[in-house]
């Protein structure tokens, strides 16, 4: 596991950006907002955390490479290894929690339909155009596919793509507060 950015590897990553600060700093700022929306693409749980933790590895892949590469391209190759990783992680978690309650019986009994039952009330209780807007943001298409679409939606919409992430992340928000609350 690499450790943080220095503030050695922090420079050398902006200078890698571009010898003008000012612009390293909007280059800089701009690729941590493309991984970020990277990780959310992929549906990881702290995609914020994710792409921090991708910039920290830069630097250490820059040193490695013998050849003059894109940043950029670098920094999404090491977000797909950042991401295998994340899913593994999330994956063996999941495995623990099933052999615990397999263990511990909690399994027994389990209905999909009772877990669900406070969210789908919850979700009864948006408003129709809320309802379309979660429903067509989480549509199940490939990637790139599901970043035409949701321009497209935030288009029909008349806003532009980060206000209509703000706009779904408070509506999960109101669902998931709404169903933690009913149970």
């Amino acid at each position: 596991m690499p450790k943080d950015l220095t503030s050695v590897s922090f420079a050398k990553l902006l200078k890698a950006l571009s010898p003008d600060e000012a612009r390293a700093a909007r280059l800089y700022t701009k690729l941590h907002e493309s991984l970020v929306n990277y990780f959310e693409l992929k549906g990881i749980s702290a995609p914020d955390r994710a792409a921090d933790e991708t910039i920290d590895r830069i630097p250490e892949r820059i040193n490695q490479t013998t050849k003059t590469e894109d940043i950029r391209f670098i920094a999404f190759s090491v977000a797909k290894f950042v991401f295998l990783e994340k899913i593994r992680k999330e994956q063996k978690r999941a495995r623990a929690g099933e052999e615990f309650y397999k263990k511990n019986g909690k399994l027994r009994g389990f209905s999909e339909k009772d877990e669900f039952e406070p969210l789908r009330e919850c979700f009864k209780s948006l408003y129709e155009h809320e309802k379309e807007l979660l429903i067509n943001y989480f549509a199940d298409l490939e990637a790139d596919e599901l970043s035409v679409h949701r321009q497209k939606s935030a288009d029909r919409e008349g806003i532009d793509l980060n206000a209509l992430r703000n706009r779904v992340s408070r509506l999960r928000k109101r669902l998931e507060d709404c169903a933690g609350s009913a149970k």
